[in-house]
């Protein structure tokens, strides 16, 4: 939802856009072990941690996604739109977003595959569930069964998400004719 309503926003402010860019660029270009430093040094060993370090990981993809689609929606038709009355949050709404659906949708499935790469490393500071599994697992040689496990439970989660998100762009929309 920050990577939908960032995106929104720098498709439709240039500046907004301009100094967003900076701080995109150096969030992309930062390894995943990375952003648990400064969530360790705010909030400890918590599954907030993890939790907020994996926003922080996967939100500007997110953001650069959005942003595209929206830019690249027609200009014919947005300039229909604007001939026949429309607002801009109309044009937002009715034109800009449904015609942007691949590029969101395209979004949602990169913030759910780059979340997904950070739950390893958020078993690193306490997170619970698979990424502490795969972590303990492959730390302790008694465990390694349950650390394979889980790290194939994790890839698998990661390819049915996929495919939900790819089924969305597949289903007919409401407005359509047969």
């Amino acid at each position: 939802a920050a990577g939908l309503a960032l995106g929104i926003a720098a498709a439709r402010s240039p500046r907004f856009a301009a100094v967003q860019r900076p701080l995109l660029d150096t969030a992309q270009t930062m390894p995943a072990f990375v952003y648990l430093l400064p969530a360790l040094a705010l909030f400890g060993a918590t599954r907030f941690t993890a939790i907020f370090a994996s926003v922080i990981y996967a939100v500007p993809p997110v953001v650069r996604l959005v942003e595209d689609g929206i830019r690249n929606v027609s200009p014919v038709a947005v300039e229909a739109a604007r001939s026949c009355g429309s607002t801009e949050r109309q044009l937002l709404w009715k034109v800009r977003l449904p015609m942007a659906r691949r590029a969101i949708l395209l979004a949602a499935n990169q913030g759910i595959v780059m979340t997904l790469a950070m739950v390893v490393v958020g078993g690193l500071v306490g997170a619970g569930g698979l990424g502490y599994d795969v972590v303990s697992g492959f730390s302790q040689r008694t465990d390694f069964g349950m650390g394979f496990a889980a790290g194939v439970a994790t890839v698998l989660l990661g390819i049915m998400l996929d495919r939900i998100t790819q089924g969305a762009d597949g289903r007919p929309s409401p407005r359509k004719s047969p």
